[in-house]
């Protein structure tokens, strides 16, 4: 599984609103609570998970990137929300920059090894630097799908 292969631009977000971790989680899970119609209770479930993981392990992985991720049973199907901010966001990432680029990782229980391979396919599309620049200066969600597509 790779990234577009669920990449959508209704699942993409430009920009985020807010400037801390938990807020920026919490945006992420709300676009794709409205996207896919989730119920108060499915939203919940969501962001817990995915706060739980990050919990345990900041998720912010460098080079202004992070991918805060978690597996539930309240998601039906690996899905992917891409959020860019005008503004970095301390993610508590290893080499200690801010991150400005998100990548919200859900899959259910049952799907563990696609969600993993989402992940990596993550890591490998934002290597390089220039590309990572394009996409902090996306205007919109059509354009960061564009960029992936190319």
């Amino acid at each position: 599984m790779n990234v577009l292969d669920v990449l959508d631009k209704n699942l993409v977000k430009v920009p985020l609103m807010h400037t801390d971790k938990n807020g920026v989680i919490s945006e992420l899970v709300e676009v794709i609570a409205k996207a896919k119609g989730y119920s108060t209770q499915q939203f919940d479930e969501v962001l817990d998970a995915v706060m739980e993981r990050e919990s345990l392990c900041s998720t912010g992985i460098g080079n202004g990137i992070a991918i805060p991720h978690a597996k539930s049973d309240a998601v039906e199907h690996v899905s992917l929300v891409v959020g860019i901010s005008r503004l970095p966001v301390d993610f508590d990432s290893p080499d200690g920059q801010k991150s400005r680029i998100f990548f919200l990782v859900l899959a259910p229980k049952s799907e563990a090894s696609a969600h993993v391979e989402l992940l990596a396919s993550i890591a490998r599309s934002c290597t390089s630097g220039i590309f990572r620049r394009m996409l902090e200066q996306a205007k919109d969600s059509e354009e960061v799908v564009h960029l992936f597509m190319e």
